[in-house]
């Protein structure tokens, strides 16, 4: 190894001395050596810092020209929804309008960049509903919020006492006491069904023992001249006896007839009388129980001990009734007859084979099994349970009076504006969100159904027939279940909504911003001709664009005669002005959208209010009495409901939750002063409004005097069981106390108790209002309806159809609108080249890199 780097050192160092002039030099070839590797590090950290800013330096470039690119955005949409997107009406394409604001920003720099080559792409369009949501949110988190605070209201709080409120308790209870109902009154009529035809086959019966006296008198006075005869003629006299024997054998003939009639009469009463008494005891069972369970809960929950609800009180009095018509001849009721029938057969066999010159005079056989008043105690018991069951007579004055004023007001012309008839091309919209199932056409079914029975229970009860009047009140109170169940299915699938979103405050939050943008940024029929969004755009400006003609206070549509909702589609490519309804309903008929949504407001309307027309005083002092008590409920809550919505639709508010209704006296007041302010309703009608309820409350107040007088006067011994010690609405059949348990005046003498979890208004819940929590127009209630229960993807989808449809008619003379083109956002790719540092020939180059960047609103 020694000897070869030997030679290695001499063949060096005869070639430094041969070629390098010796040794000369090796300082410089050592530094040479040493500092080139350092100079090589150092220029390659430099040329890395250049590419680190260039780097940097086209970000910037891309950014502030990506910007550039989007400050052409789009004026209408955001003029119109507050939304950035960019324009499309312009003919540069998005991709050389970035390209341009590119090139020119790189040549700003010198020449250290040279691009490339790249592109330019919209991202996140308005098709999209996370980009669509984005939007909204980011639109409506001061805007939404603002405008509520304006108004004063903390919609948690708001929500909260609504879910707590007693609408289906009251709801529930009146379904619940209802099929009770239902139940006695199936009994019921079956037992006066008897009845009747046990007064009938009396009636008859009676006339066949009046047939049957008078035939033995004949026989008898016949029987009677012939022993005359044959004493005269034992006498001496000279008679014939053949006349006489003639005249008795006839009258025999006779009474056997009637004889024969009697029995088969008997025997056909008899029968009747058996079904009535089965009947009647069925009906003594089931009415004891249910007016014990009714009173036991009376007692528990408003302690009393007077039976309160007014339609078991009339059945406590009719099972009184009948029992004490029954007492009065228990002997003859459970004799069953056979003896009776044994004997009158064995009379007429003698009868219609008699001979008087034979026979011995046969004695008229009394009847022992039947009273022989049997037909006046039977119609005289129908005709008494015909009066209980019929109750007063200002009780059919009053709930006539009322129907024929329901019916007035359901005339009224208000279901939609009849200036808002668009029928929505189908093909225009982007998206098919369906037509949300809003089951008004069953709803309405019922309603009809429900003011169908009411009407025959008023005729029948005007035509005095018990059986009739029970049928019609059977089908009443079957109409009435239907009607509340309709409502209690409604409301629950939405309230436990409620409850999910009570549960999690954050999604109540985006909800409520989510739907509070298109309550504030979408016209409505109430303000489509004089309303703006939030940005300041006149709702107007749609409806001239779609080609509407005003007609205002067109309004149209009453409850017997209206569009149904559907989604028949027409050619009209816009909607003029129901937008709001149509983002709650989808139809592409804006008549229909209007129907659907007017149907749902009632709908709320009749829910909300159940709490305070159970509370109405003058369900307790307006004089009615027995089953009609439900049927004044019934039409009182029909009746608020739809006055609420006929303010609501003339641009009106209402309290939301109320704490007195306007069908009460204490109501009343703003019942009259808010329809003064009323412009969509006429003269004539508010008069009749006005004159019927004030008659009513003045009735309220008389019977309410008089009922005080009576208390005082009575002092304060403690109340029965008997049936005549209350006239108060209770809360199984008519809902007034059930839900909220409280006996709610003095005619019950019960304490009222409150409910807990119900508060009352106060500044931190909001406006505060006598009236009850936060007066709430059309558009207001229409977000509480969809923060109650609708689906947040077929909102968005019906928000893009809107946003597309007003779009594109707007741009139609520049381009081709599509909403997929309505660009949130932008995404940039650029290839550029750092250009060395030191160019020496044109064949050599720098780097080449490529940068990718995305940018939106």
């Amino acid at each position: 190894m020694k000897k070869l780097f030997l030679g290695i050192h001499k063949k060096l160092k005869r070639f430094l001395y041969s070629h390098v002039n010796g040794g000369k030099g090796m300082i410089s070839i050592f530094l040479a050596l040493t500092v080139s590797p350092l100079l090589m590090c150092t220029l390659i950290f430099v040329e890395y810092a250049r590419i680190q800013s260039a780097q940097a330096i086209i970000e910037e470039l891309m950014g502030s020209s990506i910007f550039s690119a989007l400050a052409h955005y789009d004026p209408y949409l955001d003029e119109r929804f507050g939304f950035m997107a960019v324009r499309q009406d312009q003919k540069e394409s998005l991709d050389s309008r970035y390209q341009s604001y590119l090139e020119a920003n790189v040549q700003g720099f010198g020449k250290a960049i040279s691009l490339a080559g790249g592109s330019a792409e919209g991202k996140n369009s308005l098709i999209e509903p996370l980009a669509l949501r984005q939007e909204v949110y980011e639109y409506s988190e001061l805007s939404v919020p603002i405008n509520t605070l304006v108004e004063g209201l903390n919609i948690e709080d708001l929500l909260s006492n609504f879910y707590n409120l007693d609408s289906l308790k009251v709801c529930k209870n009146v379904m619940d006491g209802g099929k009770n109902a239902i139940d006695i009154t199936d009994s019921a009529i079956n037992m006066a069904k008897s009845l009747k035809e046990y007064s009938d086959e009396a009636k008859k019966y009676g006339e066949s023992l009046t047939k049957y006296k008078e035939a033995r008198k004949a026989y008898d006075d016949a029987y009677q001249a012939l022993e005359e005869a044959r004493s005269k003629k034992d006498n001496g006299e000279d008679i014939s006896l053949d006349s006489y024997i003639s005249d008795v054998n006839s009258k025999a003939g006779a009474f056997g007839t009637a004889t024969r009639d009697l029995k088969e009469k008997l025997s056909s009463l008899k029968e009747k009388e058996r079904d009535f008494v089965k009947n009647q005891e069925s009906f003594r069972k089931a009415a004891d129980e249910l007016i014990s369970n009714a009173q036991e809960y009376d007692k528990n929950k408003h302690d009393v001990d007077t039976l309160q609800d007014p339609l078991f009180v009339t059945y406590h009095e009719i099972n009184n009734q009948v029992q004490n018509s029954l007492d009065s001849y228990q002997k003859e009721l459970y004799n069953d007859g056979k003896e009776d029938d044994g004997k009158l057969e064995e009379q007429a066999k003698k009868l219609e084979s008699y001979s008087a010159e034979k026979d011995e005079k046969i004695e008229g056989y009394v009847v022992l099994s039947e009273i022989e008043d049997v037909d006046q105690r039977t119609a005289a018991l129908y005709g008494d349970l015909q009066n209980i069951i019929k109750g007063s007579d200002d009780s059919v004055d009053v709930a006539t009076q009322l129907k024929d004023l329901l019916y007035e007001i359901l005339g009224v012309k208000i279901l939609y504006d009849g200036s808002l008839d668009s029928n929505l091309d189908p093909n225009e919209l982007i998206n098919q969100s369906g037509v949300l199932d809003l089951g008004t056409a069953e709803m309405t079914d019922s309603i009809v159904d429900l003011l169908s029975s009411i009407t025959d229970f008023i005729t029948a009860v005007s035509g005095a027939d018990f059986l009739g009047i029970l049928k019609a009140l059977g089908s009443y109170l079957t109409s009435m279940v239907t009607f509340f169940k309709g409502i209690y299915d409604w409301a629950s699938s939405r309230l436990q909504n409620l409850g999910r979103l009570l549960m999690f405050k954050e999604n109540l939050g985006k909800n409520y911003l989510l739907y509070g943008y298109g309550v504030y940024n979408m016209p409505n029929r109430t303000n489509y001709s004089d309303g703006s969004t939030l940005t300041g755009y006149d709702y107007s400006n749609i409806f001239e664009m779609a080609g509407g003609t005003y007609n205002i206070g067109f309004l149209d549509g009453d409850f017997w005669n209206y569009p149904k909702m559907d989604n028949t589609g027409g050619s009209d490519k816009l909607y003029k002005g129901a937008e709001l309804e149509y983002l709650f309903t989808g139809s592409n008929s804006e008549k229909g959208a209007q129907v659907g949504t007017f149907f749902n407001i009632f709908l709320l309307r009749l829910l909300t209010n159940l709490p305070a027309i159970a509370e109405s005083d003058w369900l307790q002092a307006s004089g009615i009495t027995g089953p009609f008590i439900a049927l004044f409920f019934v039409i009182l809550l029909i009746i608020e409901a739809f006055i609420d919505m006929i303010l609501l639709v003339n641009k009106q508010s209402v309290s939301f939750i109320k704490l007195k209704a306007y069908m009460s006296t204490a109501g009343l007041p703003d019942l009259l002063n808010d329809l003064l302010q009323c412009t969509g309703i006429s003269d004539a009608l508010q008069g009749k409004i006005k004159e019927k309820t004030e008659g009513l409350a003045k009735k309220s107040k008389n019977n309410s005097e008089e009922t005080q007088g009576s208390s005082d006067n009575a002092g304060d011994s403690p109340g029965t069981s008997d049936s005549s010690s209350t006239n108060n609405s209770g809360g199984d059949s008519s809902g007034k106390t059930g839900g909220n348990d409280s006996s709610g005046g003095k005619d019950g003498g019960g304490k009222k108790e409150k409910n807990k979890d119900f508060k009352k208004p106060t500044e931190a819940m909001g406006l505060k209002d006598e009236q009850g929590f936060l007066k709430a127009d059309y558009g207001e209630h229409c977000l509480y309806l969809m923060l109650l229960g609708t689906n947040q993807d077929q909102y968005l989808m019906r928000l893009q159809n809107l946003v597309q449809l007003e779009a594109k008619e707007k741009y139609k003379e520049k381009t081709e609108y599509h909403l997929s083109k309505a660009y949130t956002g932008i995404t940039a790719t650029t290839k550029y080249q750092l250009n060395e540092f030191v160019p020496i020939t044109k064949s050599t180059g720098g780097f080449k890199l490529d940068c990718t960047k995305t940018l939106g609103y």
